[in-house]
Order: structure tokens, then sequence, then C-alpha cells
């Protein structure tokens, strides 16, 4: 169990950066949280305090949370909001924390990962997110963690997935392989700051269209106008 809830407060943490909704969250132990004297959690296997952080503005100003919520019942638990900005953690009923020996095709087996398909399918509204089809659909990892973590497949936030037609399922990883071929020559630095870049782009701009702009962009003030007329066709402009 307490291997699940160190992986649990990993996931959570890299989801939370992910979204930008980390800023000032903080987990304690269940001794940490006793040792504050508070009232509530007192039997909580971890506490995290959400105050100062986007978790807050999730968690109490009616947002959805389905994400968040099926990441922490991924890896066997459920949480309670005690105070406004708290959150508890504790053990979900009969739930097996024992790990899986057999193989990864056997793990898709497990009524976890189909639990977890079946709602990235949902997700998706049934429709392939890659070249838009209706037919039968897979759940796709974008992403693994290294292996040092050993995430169980289904120990994932639903954004680490696309539902992909088999075509497509098959395709998609070689665009994805290049694409980290292509950060190798990013020092760590770079890497943070091209995220940011892109997640300001994608954040202010329609999706193509920014695409668009970076494919097109250089020093000839001609492209360079032409680019941005690209940029804002079709493109809500926040600033």
């Amino acid at each position: 169990m307490l291997k699940n809830l160190a992986r649990m407060k990993h996931a959570l943490t890299e989801w939370a950066i992910k979204e930008s909704m980390l800023d000032d969250a903080t987990f304690f132990t269940q001794k940490e949280w006793n040792d504050r004297g508070e009232k509530l959690h007192n039997d909580a296997l971890l506490v995290l305090v959400i105050d100062g952080s986007g978790l807050f503005s999730l968690l109490n100003n009616g947002c959805d949370t389905t994400e968040f919520e099926d990441l922490v019942e991924s890896f066997g638990f459920w949480y309670e909001q005690g105070y406004s900005w708290s959150l508890g953690f504790y053990p979900t009923d009969n739930y097996d924390y024992s790990r899986l020996s057999g193989t990864y095709t056997s793990k898709l087996r497990d009524p976890r990962w189909l639990r977890k398909a079946v709602l990235v399918k949902d997700e998706a509204g049934h429709r392939c997110e890659d070249c838009g089809a209706r037919v039968c659909l897979e759940a796709h990892h974008c992403y693994y963690t290294t292996m040092s973590l050993g995430y169980e497949p289904w120990e994932y936030p639903l954004s680490a997935f696309r539902a992909l037609c088999s075509t497509c399922h098959i395709t998609r990883p070689i665009p994805e392989i290049r694409a980290r071929a292509f950060l190798a020559r990013l020092n760590q630095s770079q890497l943070s700051r091209l995220l940011d870049g892109l997640d300001n782009g994608f954040n202010r701009f329609e999706a193509d269209s920014f695409i668009e702009f970076m494919r097109k962009a250089n020093f000839h003030k001609k492209h360079m106008d032409e680019a941005l007329l690209l940029l804002k066709k079709n493109t809500d402009i926040y600033d």
C-alpha cells in the first residue's frame, strides 16, 4: 500500500505541475499532519494542503474534477476534503495493492485497465482523437514514466492518453518517437522554457494556426507578416 501511496503522490505532483496548479500545495505524512494538532484528517494516510494553489480553485469552485478523482482512484485511494484547503487520502476497501507479475499484455486484461480504457474513450466522445473516425477505439499511452517508478498501465492521468482507431494507434508512435528524439538536442533549461512557451501559445491561440505560425516564421518581413495573419486566423487573442 505504501508503495502505491508514494507513486500516487508523485503522479499527483507531476499532474499538478503539468496543469499549472501545484504552486504552494504541500503534502504531509500522517505523522507530520498529526503533529500540527489539526481536528480533521487524523486517520488519513496522507494529507495535501492546497491553499495558495490552483488545486484550491479546482476543488472549491465547481470545476470538473474527473481527472483528479480518477488519478487518485487509479492507485487504490480516495480523498476527502476536510477544510476548504486540505485533502485527506484513504485506502479503498478491498483494493489489491499487490504488484502484478505478469506480462504487460496480461496487465491490459486487468479490470482496472479495462475501466481506464473505457473512461478514455468516453472522454473522447467515442471518436478517434487523431482522425475523427467513429470506429472501435483503443486507449493509447502518449508517454510512460521511468521504469524505476513502476507505474501500472492504469496509473496515469486521463490526459496521458488518446483514444485512437487501430490505424492511428499503429502510426502515432512514429511522430511521438521523432518528438522525443528532437528533444535530445535541448538541455533541461531549454526543455522547460520550450514547454512554457508551447503551453502559453496553445492556451492563447487556436492549435493549428499556432503550429502553422511556427512552421512559417522567419526573418523575412513579408513571410513573417503572412505568418502573423495565419496565427490570428480563427484565433481569440486574450492579451
